[in-house]
């Protein structure tokens, strides 16, 4: 929050609620810590899979797979009454930042109302930038709690090869009607051996912050199949994007996050509660988005119960195996949850 604080400085309209903020970050990490004191673990980070549905189709996408049940994408996603009750329980119990994923996180005005009225919060927003127009730029101009995050793979090459032809051209018009309203947002780059010498460059960061970007997620790559494993990031690979974003940040004009970066910070993944936990758009309540695994739904109990979960203890306990696995992922392929 230091850092950001000082990256949002051209943003005067933002000053309040970024002080807001760091206001109720300290309140939330209190009654966190009064949760753990009664034997609960919350985590101060959600991530929340909105919806499955999307308006672009891009390879090897997560959400693509999930719709297969449902045309429209639209089945068993939250209701507004239950995405209400979703966050009061999250504020209650002590979370601080909330990630909307998805899926395309700009369809779902129930989500997006939602967190407008939720001015505590720190919303990052995750979206492919293509629904970015007049209206949604005036939505994040007025709701600057809400930073939108797009979605990009690297250069436009990259980025259209992935997303659809021209998909670069329009993040583009995005960023500049982003900036000509003043609008802090910035770029998720999944970033993999297939990349990271690209995207982890002074110029190419430069290149967004011309454009108006202040902040740069770098998402470690997670494969959907084995025959993508040649992408996930090295041991050496990881260790130099963590010193990248930390020597950017410093400088002190973006703010650059490699995530989840250097576990071995953390003793092992910060999973299951012990610093995130992901919630999918049907409500499951999940360790992480790439561990699909699930005892509790958020509809049928409260957030502190399912937090509470036999799966998400056990996980916690067992912290061995919560250290680097295959893929990227400590949790992917463990077969102990289901023993």
């Amino acid at each position: 929050m230091k850092i950001g604080t000082k990256v949002f400085r051209d943003f005067p309209a933002s000053r309040g609620s970024i002080f807001r903020i760091m206001r109720s970050f300290s309140a939330a990490k209190k009654r966190r810590h009064e949760w753990r004191d009664k034997g609960v673990l919350v985590p101060p980070l959600l991530i929340i899979s909105t919806t499955n549905r999307c308006n672009l189709s891009c390879i090897g996408c997560y959400a693509n797979p999930l719709n297969s049940d449902s045309p429209d994408g639209k089945a068993n996603e939250l209701t507004r009454l239950q995405i209400d009750k979703l966050l009061d329980e999250a504020y209650d119990a002590g979370c601080s930042l909330i990630l909307l994923a998805g899926g395309e996180p700009l369809l779902c005005d129930e989500w997006l109302e939602a967190a407008a009225r939720r001015p505590h919060f720190l919303f990052m927003v995750f979206t492919n930038g293509t629904l970015i127009d007049e209206r949604n730029a005036d939505f994040f101009a007025r709701n600057r709690h809400m930073i939108p995050l797009i979605s990009i793979e690297g250069d436009a090459d990259r980025t259209d090869t992935r997303r659809g032809e021209e998909v670069s051209i329009q993040i583009q018009n995005a960023m500049r009607l982003l900036k000509e309203k003043v609008v802090p947002f910035g770029i998720s780059v999944t970033t993999g051996e297939h990349n990271v010498g690209e995207v982890a460059n002074t110029g190419f960061v430069e290149s967004f912050y011309r454009l108006g970007c202040r902040l740069a997620i770098f998402p470690e790559y997670v494969p959907a199949s084995e025959s993508n494993e040649m992408y996930v990031l090295s041991q050496k690979s990881k260790l130099e994007l963590d010193r990248f974003c930390i020597e950017e940040s410093n400088k002190g004009n973006m703010l650059l996050i490699a995530f989840p970066g250097d576990e071995s910070m953390y003793d092992g993944c910060l999973a299951a509660g012990r610093g995130f936990a992901h919630i999918s758009s049907s409500g499951e309540l999940e360790p992480c988005p790439f561990a699909n695994y699930s005892d509790r739904n958020v509809l049928d109990s409260s957030l502190i119960d399912a937090l509470s979960s036999p799966l998400f203890n056990k996980i916690r306990e067992d912290s061995n195996i919560l250290h680097e696995g295959e893929g990227g992922c400590a949790l992917r392929g463990k077969d102990f949850m289901f023993t």
